[in-house]
């Protein structure tokens, strides 16, 4: 996992800062968070350039891109649908802070047996696997089975890791069960922080940072 390191110049660190590109990068939306105020978000860049130039230039606490990809990913506001929705990713989110055992340990553990059974279980390929500097880890499937579902499908990819399953009338512990965030995993409007970006507080910085890409 990245070290939390003394609070660097946050523009120097976007100079050289390795930003990961995610697929359809011109159709993702981003967001900014600076000293707590609201997020702005609805902002788009036609390369990974002009976003670090935009970085360097802000110096932002957080950075975040849509898990979604539209045709017009700086459009505004989302309820009018101008944006033009043309698929989402199936992302993932365990924080320590939200399991039955809160360390970064377990969310660790957890994350990785979450990636077995994306895998071996469920087939997927397409996998970024991120520390996200601060409370846990972030998984993206980005295989294009995955883009059109809806909200029920993805709800039901959710309920596959529940605590709990029935079987003949009862609860059973459910051996697939991982303390997903649910509401990260079926919301399509969904931001998520950025691998390469700094998470900033506190007067400290950690990098959030790409463990494992497929």
């Amino acid at each position: 996992m990245p070290e939390r390191m003394n609070m660097p110049r946050i523009s120097d660190y976007y100079i050289n800062a390795p930003l990961y590109e995610p697929p359809f990068f011109q159709n993702r939306e981003f967001g900014f968070r600076k000293n707590g105020e609201k997020i702005v978000r609805h902002r788009a860049f036609s390369s990974v350039q002009k976003l670090r130039t935009f970085l360097i230039e802000t110096a932002p606490d957080h950075v975040y891109f849509s898990s979604s990809k539209y045709a017009d990913p700086a459009a505004y506001p989302m309820e009018d649908k101008k944006k033009g929705w043309l698929g989402t990713d199936l992302v993932f989110d365990i924080d320590y802070d939200h399991l039955k055992r809160p360390t970064l340990r377990e969310a660790k553990k957890q994350s990785e047996k979450l990636l077995v059974i994306l895998v071996d279980q469920l087939g997927f390929k397409k996998i970024l696997y991120v520390d996200s500097g601060s409370r846990g880890f972030h998984v993206h499937v980005h295989d294009e089975c995955v883009q059109k579902l809806d909200n029920a499908e993805r709800r039901e990819i959710a309920d596959f890791f529940d605590h709990y399953k029935t079987r003949r009338s009862r609860k059973v512990i459910n051996p697939n069960w991982v303390e997903i965030d649910t509401v990260v995993t079926t919301d399509f409007t969904r931001l998520i922080r950025l691998p390469g970006s700094l998470n900033v507080k506190e007067g400290s910085a950690r990098p959030c940072m790409i463990i494992k890409s497929s």
